[in-house]
Order: C-alpha cells, then sequence, then structure tokens
C-alpha cells in the first residue's frame, strides 16, 4: 500500500470518528434536555437489587474499579459538564464529601462526556472527590442501574452491604441531600431495614 492511499484512508477514519463522536454527543445532548421518554423525577423502581460491578477510567487515565470503595455506603453520581441541573448539584456533592467523615457516604461521580472537559471543569470548581470519565462506556454503565434511556442528573445510593438504596433520578436539592444522609446512616446503623430505607428514599 502507497503513502497516498494509506493517508486516504486514515484521513477517511479520523473524519468518520469524528461523526460518530459528534453523533453522540448531539445523543447526549437531546437526552439531557429532554423528557421523552424518560422516567420522572425521583426514585427509579426498575434499579438492580446490588450494586453493578464496572470500572471506568478516572481523569488521570487510571482503569478504576467501583469496588475499590466496596465496604462504605456510595453515592454514585452520573452528570456531564453540558448538564446544566449536574452544575447546579456539583457543589452539594462536593460539600458531602468534604463531610465524608461525618455522613460515612463515598461520593463518586461518573461523567458522560469527554475527558479533556471534565478535566477543566474539575478543576475550574474545585471538586476533589473521585470522577470517572467516559462516552459510550459510561452510558454502558448507566444502563446497569436499569435505566432504559439517559436522563441526567442521576445517583444512585448503595449500602456498605452493596445494596441498592434508590437511583434517584433528576438533581438533588439540600433537603433532599440532607434526607439522604439520615436515611443512609440509619440504614448503616440498623435503625431500619432494606425495605424501609428505599421506602423513606422513595418519599423524598
Amino acid at each position: 500500500m502507497n503513502a497516498w492511499v494509506r493517508n486516504t484512508l486514515f484521513g477517511v477514519a479520523l473524519i468518520c470518528s469524528a461523526v460518530l463522536g459528534m453523533r453522540l454527543y448531539l445523543e447526549l445532548q437531546a437526552r439531557a434536555t429532554s423528557d421523552d421518554g424518560l422516567p420522572e423525577a425521583g426514585q427509579l423502581r426498575g434499579a438492580p437489587e446490588n450494586l453493578p460491578a464496572f470500572s471506568l477510567h478516572d481523569v488521570a487515565g487510571n482503569l478504576r474499579r467501583i469496588d475499590e470503595w466496596s465496604g462504605q455506603p456510595l453515592l454514585i453520581n452520573f452528570w456531564a459538564t453540558w448538564c446544566a441541573p449536574c452544575r447546579r448539584e456539583i457543589p452539594l456533592l462536593q460539600d458531602l464529601h468534604a463531610r465524608e467523615s461525618l455522613s460515612g457516604i463515598q461520593v463518586v461521580g461518573v461523567a458522560i462526556d469527554r475527558q479533556s472537559d471534565v478535566e477543566l471543569f474539575l478543576a475550574e470548581y474545585g471538586v476533589t472527590y473521585p470522577n470517572l470519565v467516559g462516552e459510550a462506556d459510561a452510558m454502558q454503565v448507566s444502563s446497569l442501574f436499569g435505566l432504559d434511556g439517559l436522563g441526567l442528573p442521576f445517583s444512585a445510593l448503595s449500602g456498605g452491604d452493596g445494596k441498592i438504596l434508590t437511583v434517584h433520578i433528576g438533581e438533588i436539592d439540600a433537603r433532599q441531600m440532607t434526607a439522604l444522609v439520615a436515611i443512609s446512616q440509619a440504614y448503616e446503623n440498623g435503625q431500619l431495614s432494606l425495605v424501609a430505607a428505599r421506602q423513606k428514599l422513595a418519599g423524598i
């Protein structure tokens, strides 16, 4: 194969990759701003019983497994830099992370976005809790939590035993965050059963 043919094929491959990437980006934006076919805000009833196993790269490019944080309650937040409700929610998540020793909850972000955009956003907003990043692969992870379509933001709360307590569709406000933390702590302390914790979380 001569150099001209090789360069032409390489150029075509780059164009195809760019087109596919743009289609994915536009699809994500459309899903984030449209309610068509998506669950209403609140708890997702089709959530799995247990925290699904998955791995994604972090912003430094290291492959991370979600079970690195096993044994402690997790609030896994799916978001994107271009999602306005996500951006409003992140200061609450950062505050929760800063109070981890009191709340007992480890916050883990999953950005369905481009790594370069995520890196800039996290640095600008001073986000210090762990964040995993992906595009199509992160979308696949989101489907493990029972969503047929992608609506951002959404958050999954699991107990230290790996049981899913809730998958919340939509932005979490300050009042809901306070209630979520209290219910999580009551569950971890044995004051609430799994069924009772799920029922209370469904009402926030």
